[in-house]
């Protein structure tokens, strides 16, 4: 019986890998899609964000929100599939994460934004994450799930098997290291495939934040400087590089490097002054968004001198709302008023000259969430930066 159940578990997966190849038909893209409907993707989507508020993980502000979507959609109408709907929102977490999920629903941890030092970074997060949308990389990873699970465990019943019918003391421990590896083979591969879905999302995202008008080195910058966050968190120990769904290492981060050079090859950069200051922005001259010259308007209504400014222009780049948003998700996330005062009272002794705008309008906020004490010194602040 045993010689029989061998036999057969051997020949059955052996024979897998051999009539796959048989019947081998030309690659013509994933059938993920058809796991789900896009409509049905989208149910779920909406779903897990009304179960995240409902146990109160979300941050609902509409100042911030506003920021975010404005920006994470802007990003997407830049993407490979500019039709395609997204929901950005916040998580009051102050860990450092984003991730995607199904329906274009893309999650942003408060921990993230404030990590990040100007708003190219968090752009550059955000189109790597919706390249995990575009790419269908949720549903291509429970297909590529399914369709491993069964070779493996049939070479886990054979390795079983093989170690039972040997009669040796030690095949108790055999069966175990059998199902111990064909389980870790199975893990190494989703592994492996997740790393393989963060390339590509870096390979595309990165493509997206050019065609937004964002700096391209912004990801390479914000991947160094989440990777020294995450040394911090573990003792200066690393874990290893294949170990990680979300890779954060040296050759990650080469990789953005060396492809934010090559596409700045094809680019330009233009300096703007602005009344907060000068605004640089690389610019592909081939770019068809930014074919249309700066012409002089021909409204009557208008001075001459006005230029008539292609509307794709003034759609690209940083909005400047990065340091009012931080700081606002600053005082939202916080634990306590307390915990404020004191991240507040050491980013003026860091800085050389004390806090800037955006800072005293988040200690104001703050001071506002104290309660009726910080009221007047609040008002006070606020009422200075209107008049700025």
């Amino acid at each position: 019986m045993r010689a029989l159940l061998l036999s057969t578990a051997v020949t059955l997966a052996l024979a897998m890998p051999l009539a796959q190849a048989q019947e081998k038909l030309p690659d013509i893209g994933s059938s993920a899609g058809e796991l789900l409907t896009p409509a049905r993707q989208a149910e779920y989507g909406a779903m897990m964000l009304r179960e995240l508020r409902n146990y109160g993980y979300l941050l609902d502000d509409p100042l911030v929100n506003d920021w975010l979507q404005t920006m994470g959609t802007r990003l997407g109408s830049n993407s490979d599939q500019p039709r395609q709907p997204y929901t950005f929102f916040v998580m009051k977490d102050r860990q450092i994460n984003a991730f995607a999920t199904l329906g274009g629903y893309v999650g942003v941890n408060a921990g993230l934004v404030l990590t990040a030092e100007r708003e190219d970074e968090v752009a550059a997060v955000l189109s790597h994450e919706i390249a995990h949308v575009t790419q269908q990389h949720v549903l291509r990873g429970v297909e590529r799930a399914q369709r491993d699970q069964i070779p493996i465990l049939l070479g886990m019943l054979a390795a079983v098997v093989a170690a039972q019918a040997s009669n040796s003391t030690s095949s108790g421990n055999a069966t175990m290291a059998a199902i111990s590896s064909g389980m870790g083979l199975m893990q190494q591969r989703q592994i492996n495939y997740t790393r393989s879905n963060e390339s590509e999302a870096d390979r595309l995202g990165i493509r997206t934040l050019a065609r937004s008008g964002y700096d391209v080195d912004a990801m390479a910058g914000f991947f160094e400087r989440m990777s020294a966050a995450m040394r911090g968190n573990e003792g200066g120990y690393s874990v290893p590089e294949f170990l990680r769904t979300h890779p954060v290492n040296i050759t990650r981060i080469s990789e953005a490097k060396a492809r934010a050079e090559q596409m700045k090859k094809d680019t330009v950069l233009l300096t703007t002054s602005t009344p907060s200051g000068e605004r640089k922005e690389r610019v592909n001259p081939a770019d068809p968004g930014l074919a249309e010259p700066l012409l002089r308007g021909n409204n009557p209504l208008l001075p001459s001198s006005v230029l008539r400014i292609p509307v794709g222009q003034l759609a690209r780049g940083a909005s400047g709302d990065f340091e009012w948003a931080r700081e606002r998700l600053r005082v939202l996330s916080a634990d306590s008023t307390a915990e404020l005062e004191r991240e507040y009272a050491d980013m003026a002794k860091r800085q050389k000259d004390g806090l800037n705008d955006a800072q005293r309008y988040g200690q104001a906020l703050a001071l506002m969430r104290g309660g009726r004490s910080g009221a007047t010194q609040a008002r006070q602040t606020l009422a200075s930066l209107l008049q700025t």
